[in-house]
């Protein structure tokens, strides 16, 4: 704990290792390794140590909260708030963990959950800048306006000058009609903060609220955005550029549920062709009934939320992205700047805070139509216009709309006129207009309802406009926010909705329709000011759309004089609209999947992107060639996904699991997230029945409780202490127990309980893989399945070494049954050992040497696996790799159907990286030094390094800081340094690796070859026959005299390289503080750990560390342990 409380987690991550090694089953000393894992930043090697501790204390906060950080940090959110919920509980009064969990809820879009938690926060000490301000937001999301106004307000008193507050302000004035203000927070949130891209991205979208804003001022401003925060580019995409190939299309948005973009294209993408492949990329956790019809028509979903923008564009990059939809913009979840890095050959702005050109250089289309982008205006766009022939979304109506009544007029005797839009388009400008309609509609009413109206300030703003224009406060009925049900109910109250300007309706307009109520309109200047008139005019009612004030106000009137035919109109709206192009989803998504493969196919003929236009009749060309655009066939077979790798099998695995094994494993939800498993559990003891609901939402669980497998007879089963040491099997004496289980196996009932013999379940056609536990009788159960097993892939079976119990499976015994019935013993997975020291011996010395069980693995025999079909093979890799993490067998059953897919299994796994692979795809493996070999130019260059993308997003960081740097170990690193402007220095052992990176990449690529016998992929040698060869490769940075400010060591000898460079660092650097060295795979390897004693980590990602020296280094134990290392290729 002091290593961890002054922060040297490097030291206390170590020693919380050899408290693990000497105490298997201390939930402190797994709880102290993932901590340190998890404070250091390993995100994802901090999971396994966390849920092993949480294994044996289930009860303990911090292990509670730190499993939540871990799982909210891999973009797992719901197991997050689920751990973080328990720690809550735990410890009701603790700050920091309501905070954390009100952080979650806001994410999963439960944000008056997430208000309550915040509030309790503050309450209990939790940082009172971090608490409001997250109060403000939620207070903003739950539509209580006035009590976010005065909580920023508050804060701008308290913590003045910061720009989030600024921002926030800014915010709320916008929304509440202040524009103004709005402009000045947001310009000061600038001013204290130049790069707060968020607060640019509120300046861009309150212009367009402000009638006294030109579109010419909007477009600059736009265009200013990329000088600012864009980010250096990926490189040119290696994707295949073939016309007829299957599309790999990204969508990108926090907007995959209920919200204006999830209704918007939904159904489109649900009606889309096979050809083409969406890949969504959320940034926002809600999950309902709109996100479960989107993630269905995807053929890959990603949570991407935790990711930074660079690790983002390298997601997308790395996915081999053709076709990248933006559905963000710059509001919610924008992912502008990942964009702006170019991750996919084409990028398309469509719905989600598009209101009008984004000004990025980075974006080349923007999905459109005739309405919202009239012949005339491409100038003020800086993207390619696509105009579909219709509308350029596609509406999906809620399916809980109310019923449309009558006309609300007939039996109020005068008319209502309502808006439902955002109030922050309600200007003064517009209720002067309104107020003047209303002047010709005498007796009329105008309704208005938003969030915003639960403000008394910004109601009584409202009612003191209007009446300096001369209409009484009663006259106008402003009502706050309801559940969208009831707000969409509102319609049944209105008779004629009026649209607001320059900012128009869009999904409010749709709504209005499907209640039967016309909407009046005026296009605005800008494509924001366009959405109603296109979703009118396509549903048929172009006689709404107008084009001056005063028509406005006579459409209105004419609408109002006429109420019989205003009920015809409400009557049949709702109809209307459902058989439109606006509801046609099959229309929309042809031409719509139509553009994509034009723009595609443009690309492949290398031409520029260039406007395309539709007509009625769905033909398109483009605005630079003379005839009509003929699409290609495309390809009827889908082609092979270079480089990726896919489990696919025809029907789902089929477990049979004994005394509820597995779902009670905490590695269960990840194991049923493939959806490729069926899961038949018996629980004897009734361990899952509060959890069975919540374990059944993971994947397909049939639960029998009180229910157990055996040869068919009746049992009895000794209920004990500790429910999960529940068993059929009779109790050795006290003596024989170990001391730290004899509480728990008291027996408090002995109960009757009935068996089920394998062979006698109906209906069981396979049993794929056995699970047994060693606390019932194991033999029974398999001489009782003899026919159900016979084609089994695996059987696991807990063995007790040092038996607690009568009849406990015993090693010998059961590979006596498994050898007469086809199967072999494999391994063991899931050793227990027992440690005999008392606790006097320090942590650091404990052993555990006894082995006390293990989870016996058996597979079929060698004669059975020879005929296993190829489905079957399939199925038992995937259950070693899912279940066991067993990947050497994986991947031989695997190479023995097809040996490529076998080797993309490896990458798609990290086994092996991509420079191990060459053209032909065989492992570099097989091809030594001295064998035929390929020109430089026939090597596959990578175009970035090969590391996770938060690792990559590390080393660019540390890329960017360098002004001299050196690396141990070439590839896509060095052309990452040569693209940051740097002359890379620097040692490889693979002589062909090293020409072709100096073909590619010219004078600034001076790294060398050493020669260090022959080597195989990686670099590594093949023999120690070249061993006195072995030093020059880490001593080759003795060989330049200049200093280095950061070392990359990423290939062999890594320990001796690390010290070389310490060596050089203190003998070159006028400031050895500042130097930093960068080692790859570290955290991963503990071989590699030595070398901590010489330096301290600055900041770690996954596998990667970034370091710098320690003090007071000894150079003569540097040059010892260089000394042991330097012949070790490791």
């Amino acid at each position: 704990m002091a290593l961890y409380n002054t922060r040297q987690l490097p030291q206390a991550q170590q020693a919380a290792q050899q408290m693990t090694e000497r105490h298997p089953e201390s939930a402190f000393a797994w709880k102290a390794l993932g901590t340190a894992l998890l404070e250091a930043g390993d995100v994802s090697a901090a999971l396994d140590p966390l849920l092993r501790s949480y294994e044996f204390n289930a009860e303990d906060a911090l292990t509670l909260t730190s499993l939540a950080a871990v799982y909210y940090r891999q973009g797992e959110e719901q197991q997050a708030i689920k751990y973080q919920l328990e720690a809550v509980a735990i410890q009701p009064e603790y700050g920091p963990a309501l905070y954390r969990l009100a952080e979650m809820l806001q994410g999963a879009g439960q944000h008056s959950k997430a208000l309550e938690h915040a509030q309790k926060s503050l309450k209990f000490g939790y940082d009172e800048l971090r608490a409001r301000l997250l109060i403000g937001a939620l207070q903003y999301q739950t539509k209580y306006f006035s009590k976010a106004l005065d909580n920023y307000l508050l804060l701008d008193k308290k913590f003045p000058r910061n720009p989030s507050v600024y921002n926030n302000l800014g915010n709320l004035y916008k929304d509440l009609g202040e524009y103004d203000k709005a402009a000045r927070y947001y310009q000061k949130s600038l001013s204290e903060k130049p790069d707060f891209v968020m607060a640019y991205s509120n300046i861009f979208f309150a212009k367009h609220y402000d009638p006294s804003v030109t579109q010419k001022e909007i477009i600059d401003f736009a265009k200013g955005w990329d000088d600012q925060f864009a980010l250096l580019p990926l490189g040119a995409s290696k994707v295949e550029k073939r016309a007829d190939k299957f599309l790999r299309v990204g969508l990108i948005s926090s907007g995959f549920r209920t919200h204006p973009v999830g209704q918007m294209i939904a159904s489109a993408l649900e009606c889309s062709r096979s050809d083409i492949h969406f890949y969504a990329y959320s940034t926002n956790d809600v999950n309902d009934q709109i996100t479960k019809k989107i993630r269905n028509a995807c053929k890959q979903w990603k949570q991407v939320r935790h990711l930074s923008q660079e690790a983002i564009a390298e997601q997308i990059r790395n996915d081999d992205i053709d076709i990248l939809i933006d559905l963000s913009g710059h509001g919610d979840g924008s992912c502008l700047q990942a964009i702006s890095m170019r991750p996919a050959p084409l990028c398309i702005k469509w719905v989600g805070g598009l209101v009008n050109t984004m000004g990025l250089e980075s974006i080349d289309y923007l999905l459109s139509d005739s309405i919202e982008t009239p012949e005339g205006v491409d100038d003020q766009y800086t993207e390619k216009l696509i105009r579909l022939p219709d509308d350029y979304i596609c509406y999906t109506p809620c399916a809980y709309a109310p019923n449309i009544t009558s006309l609300p007029a007939l039996k109020n005797r005068y008319i209502t006129l309502g808006c439902l839009n955002n109030a922050a388009k309600i200007s003064a400008q517009l209720l002067g207009e309104w107020a003047a309609l209303m002047h010709q509609l005498p007796q009329s009413r105008l309704l208005l309802r938003g969030a915003q109206y639960e403000s008394a300030d910004f109601c009584q703003r409202i009612w003191d406009e209007m009446a300096q224009h001369g209409i009484e406060q009663e006259r106008i009925m402003l009502e706050g926010p309801i559940n969208h049900k009831d707000f969409i109910g509102t319609y049944q109250r209105i008779d004629i909705a009026l649209d607001t300007w320059p900012y128009s309706g869009g999904l409010t307009t749709c709504e209005a329709m499907l209640m039967g109520v016309p909407v009046v309109t005026l296009p605005g200047p800008t494509f924001a000011g366009r959405h109603s008139a296109t979703h009118l005019i396509n549903a048929g009612l172009q006689e709404l759309v107008t084009s001056s004030w005063d028509e406005y106000r006579q459409r209105v009137i004419e609408l109002a004089n006429d109420l019989p035919n205003l009920a015809v109109i409400r009557a049949g709206l709702r109809t209307i609209l459902h058989y439109s192009p606006v509801c046609d989803a099959p229309r929309f998504a042809s031409h719509f999947n139509n553009a994509l493969r034009a723009i595609w196919v443009r690309h492949c003929e290398d031409k520029a992107p260039e406007a395309l236009t539709f007509n009625k009749e769905g033909e398109m060309w483009f605005a630079d060639e003379d005839e009509l655009f003929e699409l290609p066939e495309v390809s009827s077979e889908q082609p092979e996904d270079k480089g990726a790798f896919e489990w696919r099998f025809d029907e789902p695995i089929t477990i049979l699991d004994n005394a509820a094994v597995l779902p009670r494993h905490s590695d269960y939800p990840k194991w049923m997230a493939s959806g490729k498993l069926a899961v038949i559990s018996f629980d004897p003891a009734c361990l899952l029945n509060k959890k069975v609901e919540a374990l059944k939402e993971y994947g397909e669980l049939h639960h029998y409780p009180h229910a157990l497998l055996g040869d068919g007879q009746p049992a009895t089963l000794y209920a004990t202490l500790g429910a999960e040491k529940g068993s059929t099997l009779k109790r050795l004496p006290e003596t024989q127990q170990p001391e730290q289980q004899r509480e728990k196996c008291k027996v408090l009932a002995e109960l009757p309980i009935n068996t089920v013999a394998l062979d006698s379940i109906e209906g069981l056609s396979n049993v794929d893989m056995l699970v047994l536990d060693d606390l019932h009788d194991a033999m029974k159960i398999l001489e009782g399945g003899e026919c159900s097993l016979k084609d089994t892939l695996l059987i696991q079976v807990k063995v007790a070494f040092q038996p607690t119990h009568e009849r406990q499976p015993n090693l010998a015994e059961l590979q006596h049954w498994m050898a007469r019935h086809g199967f072999r013993f494999y391994c063991f997975n899931n050793e227990q050992h027992q440690c005999h020291f008392s606790e006097s011996v320090p942590e650091e010395l404990r052993q555990a040497t006894e082995l006390v069980s293990a989870d016996a693995i058996f597979l079929p025999s060698y004669k059975r696996m020879v005929e296993l079909s190829e489905d079957q093979r399939v199925k038992l890799a995937f259950l070693l790799h899912t279940v066991h993490s067993i990947k050497d067998m994986a991947y031989g059953l695997l190479a023995l159907i097809d040996k490529t897919k076998a080797d993309k299994y490896l990458l798609e796994d990290g086994v092996v990286k991509e420079k191990a692979y060459i053209k032909t795809g065989v492992p570099a493996a097989e091809k030594i030094e001295g064998s035929t070999e390929e020109s430089p130019q026939e090597l596959p260059l990578p175009d970035a390094p090969f590391m996770s993308a938060n690792e990559r997003s590390l080393f660019k960081k540390s890329l960017k800081k360098a002004k001299c740097y050196f690396e141990f170990g070439a590839g896509g690193s060095t052309v990452w340094a040569v693209k940051e402007g740097l002359t890379v220095k620097g040692v490889e052992s693979d002589a062909k690796w090293v020409n072709a990176l100096k073909n590619k990449l010219g004078e600034k690529c001076q790294v060398e070859a050493v020669d260090i016998g022959l080597t195989k992929e990686w670099g590594f040698p093949v023999s120690m026959q070249a061993s006195d060869k072995f030093p020059a490769y880490s001593n080759a940075i003795h060989h330049h005299k200049n200093e280095f400010d950061l070392i990359l060591v990423d290939g062999r000898f890594r320990v001796a390289c690390t010290m070389s460079a310490i060596q050089h660092i203190l003998t070159y650097s006028d400031t050895p503080s500042e130097s930093r060295i960068f080692i790859h795979d570290f955290w991963n390897r503990p071989h590699y750990h030595v070398v901590l004693q010489f330096l301290e980590s600055v900041e770690k990602v996954e596998t990667a560390g970034l370091f710098k020296l320690s003090e007071n280094i000894s150079e003569e134990q540097l040059t010892s342990t260089w000394q042991e290392y330097f012949k070790q290729p490791q």
